[in-house]
């Protein structure tokens, strides 16, 4: 059984906020951004109460730029897990390069219109167990120059302007969890500039440079986005009188473990065609029976028969 104490989670939350307080006063505005990093992380930590570890993937990320020869959205999505797993290390993370990934995360799943197919998107994730999946696209770059100085010492100054966007899809119902763009300005020389300017660009330093702090924001960002949503899996078949989701021991899910289910099956149409699953009412409850890596056998403990789909969560 998996007891939460809600008191002592306050207590320790409030003695890591008295904490970076104290800090603060003392060592002043430089010491603060480093305290506030890892006094989030503490808090993300905490706040994954149940002892299951929530498993997203990071998906294709498009190059819309015109440097499509340094592999720089690899680069990103390379940049972007590491902070993620800095960030927010009680979450299992996959990502294209792994042993195993599969094709759905190397290769845009789309709809005719040519627009991502997030139902698809869905269904495939609850195969692979997962929680969230990270999808983008690097926009732009582009570089511009910008009178900067005091009074009659004004001159011009070259930068450069990197645009990535991100959405991070939930697998329960398959809407946005958010979806945001973020932009990193960056002072280069002249002869960035031109080679950039001019889309010849030989050297990719500064771009990696501002790829990194782009990774940053935004994996700290999916960190926090991830961090307060509940653990939930997947019945992804029912053969034989089995009961089979897609999460196991990585997990933490154990013998014995208690889930209930919910019907998450059902599909509603929204705006402009597209299409979600809506969440649906309890219907039983399942007993985990044997366990694996990546998958947990389950027998019915009560209520309906259990559907392919069904999402079900830690009993409380």
């Amino acid at each position: 059984m998996r007891i939460h104490n809600t008191a002592a989670y306050i207590r320790v939350v409030f003695a890591i906020t008295l904490f970076l307080f104290s800090i603060v006063m003392i060592a002043g505005c430089s010491t603060y951004s480093s305290i506030k990093k890892s006094t989030k992380k503490i808090v993300r930590d905490i706040t994954a109460s149940d002892d299951i570890k929530k498993r997203i993937a990071i998906s294709f990320f498009a190059n819309h730029t015109f440097c499509t020869n340094q592999n720089l959205e690899e680069l990103f999505q390379k940049n972007l897990a590491e902070t993620i797993n800095r960030a927010c290390s009680d979450i299992l993370l996959i990502k294209p390069g792994d042993a195993g990934c599969p094709e759905f995360l190397t290769r845009p799943l789309l709809r005719e219109a040519g627009r991502l197919d997030n139902i698809a998107l869905v269904k495939a994730g609850r195969r692979l167990g997962l929680n969230a999946i990270i999808t983008g696209a690097l926009i732009d770059i582009e570089v511009y120059k910008e009178k900067q100085g005091f009074l009659w010492f004004k001159d011009d100054r070259n930068f450069l302007r990197a645009l990535i966007s991100c959405e991070v899809y939930d697998i329960e119902t398959g809407a946005k969890l958010f979806d945001e763009s973020f932009d990193y300005d960056v002072r280069i020389d002249e002869s960035e500039f031109a080679s950039i300017k001019s889309k010849k660009v030989k050297e990719t330093a500064v771009l990696k440079n501002a790829l990194e702090h782009i990774a940053e924001a935004m994996g700290e960002k999916i960190c926090d986005t991830i961090g307060v949503l509940p653990w939930k899996g997947y019945v992804v078949s029912t053969a034989n009188n089995r009961i089979i989701i897609s999460a196991g021991k990585r997990a933490g899910l154990l013998r014995g473990d208690i889930l209930e289910v919910y019907d998450s099956g059902k599909i509603i149409q929204g705006k402009d065609g597209l299409r979600f699953f809506l969440p649906g009412l309890k219907t039983g409850e399942i007993k985990i029976t044997d366990v694996y890596p990546d998958k947990a056998h389950a027998a019915s403990a009560s209520g309906d028969a259990v559907k392919v789909g069904s999402s079900v969560r830690i009993k409380q």
